[in-house]
């Protein structure tokens, strides 16, 4: 009997480890067979937020861009009447792409307009998608990050020789050796003094977070890197030379080591004046030893890629901190001697990006999240009641607590006491804090002394699923193994049993596996499985041995307005942003409007780190060109760095 082709395709898909991650799989695919013409292959696909021609020109649908060996379709999903665009590789002019906080914005350039995806992917689907777009021929430009190269090129201009670093700060043997003492405005001295304060502030502290002289020696390299790009041709003013010296002397252990004074005050102390021009040849030196276009290798400065995965291993937000920190550096930099060109408003725009481009997120598809040492039950319940919204979260976590409690010393007094499991379903939207309480929840397992190191290792099905019989075991078994004494968290667990596929799938043997490894390593494994609360309904339902052992079940709902702003709040606490009351006002209402037409997919604290992130390069646009630059201009928000519901969308 020949193959049906809604059979066929997804026979196709299901060999794609995006395909497993898209939800609505009925709707998609009921549109896609529709579309492929008889024999049509997919080669890839990408889910996202689509902004196309005609299809969603006034805002952004949900749905999956598929790859095939023809032309590109876009389908949505959340739809019930499917609707589709076709994009023929013949009129793609090029492909760009730019990292966000938590996004990837792909660009298809085309002969008189451009369409944009916006996706949660992480950066190896991006290319590897982007490539089967190329191989099908006809894209005349190589898909890369524009701007960054743009920026590369910069940098490598200035740079790429002895002689070229020096030219580019302006630096001679005579400043060099530290002759000469510049006149420089008191003000504008005080300001920069004052500025270069509150960076040190921020990266001293990281710097003690991290072993050893790597964030240290990234930092420095990253800050030369910076330094470049905001001097561009010209050579540096000596207010531009003495800021950097501000800033670099304390990472080097120049100034600010314990006993140190320099920064004891809020005036620059005339009598460190000697110091800052002799420093000159510190960063003389620094430059000789930069090499940056070995260090940026990926496009993203280093000092951030490596805060970025302490912060994955931490639950962190250095990397927020440091970005901010980095990027009032660059505008002070280039603000410094009191101007400001059209050209350096480009060029702060420029380093924005950089600075916020991200690191590259690994190809494998499991992290490892350490507990840490020597906890209290107390300061991680603190911890857990101190986030935003989850009263109900709070409670069930609560009671379980106190039934631990009560069993064990049932236990110590030789009383009989209940079986009960920890095993966990988390039902929920994106966005809603699954990860972060399942982090919690083993660091209370620890406190309480169910498991020995209460670290949380998350994964989903292409950590788990192969491709071929007997591997998927293998994956599974290696990620048991690192995730034992701890917590196995599986996200969006229901792609394990894909919809409507026939005959055998590798997903239901991680499946097995992962059951077998539950019962052998009872006292060492707690496992917790996380989606969508129709898809896990069915996922449970798929195999008698998921539903005898997950009992406990935590039903994370959308955060409301108000909840949403208060992680708003976090977020700007984080980097120091102060919120003007009518900016607030505007903040709650878009808020409380996108919230009014959530559907499933809303994005909860995703949402929000969007819009922050919008906000952050609205306010970067309006006080680029403002000099001098406070601290109150440098760190307020007003009503006009708000987008409006139709910016979200876009």
């Amino acid at each position: 009997m020949p193959m049906s082709k809604t059979n066929s395709i997804e026979k196709q898909l299901d060999k794609n480890k995006n395909w497993a991650l898209v939800s609505n799989k009925k709707n998609v695919l009921r549109g896609i067979e529709k579309l492929l013409a008889d024999g049509e292959k997919i080669i890839d696909v990408l889910d996202g937020l689509y902004r196309g021609l005609k299809l969603s020109a006034e805002g952004d649908l949900p749905g999956v861009l598929f790859a095939t060996e023809k032309r590109l379709i876009y389908v949505t999903s959340e739809l019930n009447r499917p609707l589709y665009e076709e994009i023929l590789p013949g009129d793609i002019r090029g492909i760009t792409f730019e990292r966000a906080f938590s996004s990837i914005i792909v660009t298809f350039k085309l002969k008189s307009s451009q369409v944009t995806l916006k996706t949660f992917d992480n950066r190896a689907a991006v290319t590897r998608f982007i490539e089967a777009v190329t191989l099908t021929g006809g894209v005349n430009a190589t898909a890369r990050e524009e701007d960054t190269l743009r920026m590369l090129d910069e940098i490598s201009k200035t740079m790429n020789s002895l002689a070229k670093m020096n030219e580019a700060i302006g630096v001679d043997d005579e400043a060099a050796a530290g002759e000469g003492k510049p006149s420089l405005p008191r003000e504008r001295l005080d300001f920069l003094y004052r500025e270069a304060k509150k960076i040190d502030a921020t990266l001293s502290e990281m710097i003690g977070q991290v072993e050893g002289d790597g964030l240290r020696d990234t930092l420095t390299n990253d800050i030369i890197i910076l330094s470049s790009l905001c001097a561009g041709e010209k050579k540096m003013t000596d207010e531009e030379l003495a800021f950097i010296a501000m800033v670099l002397m304390p990472i080097e252990g120049a100034a600010g080591s314990p006993g140190d004074n320099f920064f004891s005050g809020n005036d620059f102390p005339s009598s460190r004046m000697d110091e800052i021009v002799n420093y000159r040849k510190q960063i003389y030196e620094y430059l000789r030893r930069a090499r940056p276009g070995a260090d940026i290798e990926g496009y993203t400065l280093k000092s951030m890629n490596l805060l970025e995965n302490l912060d994955r291993e931490q639950g962190s937000t250095h990397a927020d901190r440091a970005g901010s920190a980095l990027y009032t550096f660059s505008q002070c930099l280039i603000k410094a001697d009191g101007s400001i060109s059209p050209d350096e408003e480009e060029r702060l725009k420029k380093i924005y990006r950089l600075i916020n481009r991200g690191a590259a997120v690994s190809p494998t598809s499991v992290t490892v999240l350490e507990a840490e040492e020597e906890e209290t039950l107390e300061k991680v319940m603190e911890k857990i009641n101190a986030l935003v919204g989850m009263d109900k979260i709070k409670e069930q976590i609560a009671t379980l607590i106190n039934l631990i409690m009560v069993q064990k010393e049932r236990e110590e007094r030789k009383l009989p006491s209940a079986p009960f499991s920890l095993h966990a379903v988390f039902y929920g939207s994106p966005g809603t804090g699954k990860t972060t309480i399942a982090r919690l929840l083993g660091k209370v397992y620890k406190c309480l002394g169910l498991l020995k190191k209460g670290q949380l290792v998350e994964t989903d099905r292409a950590g788990l699923v192969a491709g071929y019989v007997g591997q998927t075991a293998i994956n599974v078994d290696s990620v048991v193994q690192k995730a034992l004494d701890g917590v196995l968290f599986i996200d969006e667990a229901y792609a394990l049993v894909p919809d409507d596929i026939g005959g055998r799938d590798f997903g239901h043997e991680a499946i097995n596996t992962i059951i077998k490894r539950m019962e052998d390593y009872r006292d060492r494994l707690v496992v917790i499985v996380a989606g969508y609360p129709d898809e896990m309904e069915r996922f449970i339902q798929s195999n008698p041995g998921l539903k005898s052992r997950f009992s406990r079940y935590f039903f994370f709902d959308h955060y409301s307005p108000e909840d949403l702003l208060r992680i708003f709040d976090s977020f700007c606490k984080n980097v120091q942003f102060r919120v003007e009351g009518k900016a607030r006002k505007t903040m709650l209402a878009l808020l409380a409007s996108l919230h009014a037409k959530r559907d499933r997919t809303f994005g909860n604290g995703r949402l929000v780190r969007n819009i922050f992130e919008r906000i952050i390069e609205r306010q970067a646009n309006r006080i680029a060109g403002i000099t001098p630059l406070t601290d109150d201009i440098l760190c307020t928000i007003e009503a006009e760095d708000i987008p409006d519901e139709k910016d979200m969308s876009g």
